[in-house]
């Protein structure tokens, strides 16, 4: 488990998927103003697919995320795992990001603190995904849904995706 970029090119391929399958799409968009956003994974694996989860600065507790905590820091909540909106992404679409290769010295301490908190929770954190996803994907829950990835569709896209550029 690791701190991944995720292809942007990719990104648009399954956000457009998604809307066309869906009439909306809740992947998340990657691009900042200054950086590009990451996600963690592999958080999970469905028919040989691999999960990322987005990481936010998104810090308000949900039922379907978890909150990336550093107990003892002024700001102990440093952002969330948003699992409603992970997706699965094929290896060649990754790539992982080297927090020690980052030079803002803040922003690298924090992305340390954030990774180490993701694996000392890494079992927790592959169960809440596998949770999550089971809950949307037999629609326990109509608002979660709703707000959610549409899991099926994206790993239909995915295929598709492979098919078009491997």
């Amino acid at each position: 488990m690791d701190f991944y970029y995720i292809d942007e090119e990719y990104i648009r391929f399954l956000q457009q998927y998604e809307k066309e399958k869906r009439g909306v799409t809740k992947i998340p968009n990657i691009r900042y103003t200054n950086r590009n956003k990451f996600a963690f994974g592999v958080v999970m694996q469905v028919n040989g697919m691999n999960y990322y989860v987005p990481v936010s600065s998104f810090d308000k507790k949900q039922e379907a995320n978890i909150l990336i905590r550093v107990p003892g820091d002024e700001k102990e909540v440093k952002g969330t795992l948003r699992f409603n909106y992970m997706f699965p992404v094929p290896d060649e679409c990754i790539e992982r990001l080297i927090i020690k290769e980052i030079k803002d010295e803040k922003y690298r301490s924090l992305l340390n603190k954030e990774y180490q908190f993701c694996v000392d929770n890494a079992e927790h954190i592959q169960k809440k995904a596998k949770k999550i996803y089971e809950m949307v994907t037999s629609n326990r829950k109509q608002v979660l849904t709703d707000n959610s990835c549409a899991f099926r569709i994206l790993e239909a896209g995915y295929q598709e995706y492979i098919k078009k550029h491997m």
